[in-house]
């Protein structure tokens, strides 16, 4: 499994570490190990997000995890950059919150 947040221009890097924390504990309580977590900067949408398609085609990836669906925005419509990811790359998007 690997993760992909989005930061905001008010995160702190504790906020980003905790939402990471928050990642690894949700992907080790539903049996996955996390990988790479991409961390999309506004100033830099969509590079993370691309980054993260290309790595999850090429290492056989099953599942990414998202702290909410809003981490999406930045792209585009959460639900369409949802879908796009999941027809392009075979993955399920899993979001840290709920169950799957």
């Amino acid at each position: 499994m690997l993760g992909y947040i989005r930061t905001h221009r008010l995160m702190t890097d504790r906020e980003l570490a905790d939402l990471k924390v928050r990642l690894a504990r949700f992907a080790r309580r539903e049996g996955y190990a996390l990988g790479t977590v991409f961390v999309e900067r506004n100033d830099r949408a969509p590079a993370a997000f691309q980054a993260l398609m290309a790595a999850v085609q090429q290492q056989d990836v099953t599942a990414v995890v998202v702290p909410t669906m809003h981490h999406f925005s930045v792209l585009g419509s959460p639900a369409c950059m949802k879908q796009r990811l999941e027809h392009c790359t075979g993955a399920r998007v899993l979001i840290a919150g709920r169950a799957p």
